[in-house]
């Protein structure tokens, strides 16, 4: 994560927050549409340094559940937390400059290379797991434990939207690199062919139908060793439009 880039948001809405409680400009909609855009952009950030929590305010219109005191705070109608909400944002804003100015936590680099990298990184990460993976979930999990240490914001399938009559939801998606991850195991009873149609079978049309992703990977993995030679294979699905890589793991 770039701390430094946070850093600066979190200033933002700090000096929009600031002007809301002393009441020195007058909040129009576009300054509201501003505080609430501002919050979406850290909401995650705030969650991640300071936790998450279950406050309720009551209204008028009925009571709201926020996650921070932040949100309950400035964002939901009522000023019973503001005091609170001020007092975090401080808190947040100052792990989060420690973190930017910290030379101890070198941050990762984000980008399509190190995720094909960290990938190529499969077999070594799992060189003391006692049981090898025996399906596809299994290497889904494994795979989400490597690359959650390295992205901070990871879509894993149940959280990915559907797509045609088929419901074709990839395994796995990176928003900071719109990458999509399509994993696929190939077992004892596995027929190759049908590796190759379930990796194309739907992916131009996903891509199409959410911008916010705007490329796949393949992740492939041999538990039964059957390609034996995967260069062919590689090379055919690479030659897609869309797709970005693909990765051949031979099983452990």
């Amino acid at each position: 994560m770039n701390y430094k880039k946070s850093l600066d948001k979190l200033l933002a809405l700090k000096n929009l927050i600031e002007k809301y409680r002393s009441k020195q400009v007058e909040f129009t909609q576009e300054k509201w549409d501003h505080l609430y855009m501002l919050y979406g952009e850290v909401e995650e950030l705030i969650h991640r340094i300071d936790g998450v929590r279950e406050i309720t305010v009551n209204g008028r219109g009925g009571s709201s559940i926020h996650k921070d005191y932040i949100s309950a705070g400035f964002l939901s109608g009522r000023t019973f937390h503001t005091d609170q909400a001020y007092s975090q944002l401080l808190k947040v804003i100052g792990k989060v400059r420690a973190l930017a100015e910290s030379s101890v936590i070198p941050e990762f680099p984000i980008s399509v290379s190190s995720l094909v990298s960290t990938l190529n990184k499969f077999r070594e990460c799992c060189q003391y797991i006692q049981v090898p993976p025996k399906k596809e979930r299994d290497v889904q999990d494994i795979l989400w434990i490597i690359l959650r240490s390295h992205f901070d914001r990871l879509d894993r399938e149940e959280t990915l939207p559907k797509f045609g009559v088929k419901s074709y939801r990839p395994d796995f998606g990176i928003p900071d690199l719109g990458i999509l991850l399509e994993v696929k195991f190939i077992g004892e009873k596995t027929h190759l062919p049908s590796i190759q149609e379930g990796i194309l079978a739907d992916i131009p049309a996903y891509l199409a139908k959410f911008s916010k992703y705007t490329g796949i990977i393949a992740f492939v993995y041999d538990a039964n060793h059957k390609l034996r030679d995967p260069r062919k294979f590689i090379e055919d699905i690479r030659t897609v439009e869309d797709i970005v890589d693909v990765i051949v793991v031979p099983g452990i």
